[in-house]
């Protein structure tokens, strides 16, 4: 394993849609040397902001759109932010394919970034391959394996289930941060299984 690193990622958005939505918060753990970043981003479309997808992550309309001095300070140039994430992931000095993304409903968060590099007009420079493990399918193979289905996968439920603190659910830091304690709870019980 030692020519991959993971990282896990969380994306905060302006609603379900990858191709009319924006993210408008990134958070990054790169798990080899346990380092954590998270970006705050302008929404491209003003127009397409659905006000309950606000609701539930806790961002404020007039911060995002640069109505108040907070949000212009806060809610950066997502060309200039996919510069900084693409530096900061660069230390690795890997190749994208030997990049792992990670994270719950992983999916999700990997359209929502490629389409930000696509609407930076970088998508050539995604510094993420092919390579991707998702905590809700980890959770949803064991316990089929197990013959024993939960009633859902959610991160709140795996963190409950593990045992994991989430100071601040549907904000990008803290759960990127929920994630990476569940995977890591995951890869443990998947270790004592395989021992056996």
């Amino acid at each position: 394993m030692n020519n991959y690193v993971i990282y896990i990622c969380d994306t905060e958005t302006t609603g379900l849609d990858y191709i009319k939505n924006d993210v408008i918060e990134l958070s990054l753990i790169r798990l080899s040397d346990n380092v954590q970043k998270t970006w705050c981003l302008k929404p491209f479309n003003f127009e397409t902001i659905e006000l309950g997808a606000l609701k539930v992550n806790g961002h404020k309309l007039e911060d995002i759109t640069h109505q108040t001095k907070i949000g212009r300070e806060t809610y950066l140039d997502p060309k200039q932010v996919i510069v900084d994430v693409e530096n900061w992931i660069m230390e690795d000095n890997l190749q994208a394919e030997n990049r792992i993304f990670c994270g719950h409903n992983a999916r999700f968060d990997l359209n929502m970034l490629e389409q930000l590099w696509s609407k930076c007009d970088s998508r050539d420079s995604l510094p993420f391959g092919r390579r991707m493990m998702d905590t809700m399918i980890i959770e949803f193979m064991m316990d089929y394996c197990k013959e024993d289905l939960a009633e859902g996968y959610s991160l709140n439920n795996l963190v409950k289930k593990y045992g994991v603190h989430n100071n601040k659910a549907h904000s990008a830091a803290s759960d990127t941060l929920a994630a990476k304690e569940v995977f890591v709870k995951q890869v443990e019980a998947l270790k004592k299984i395989l021992k056996k």
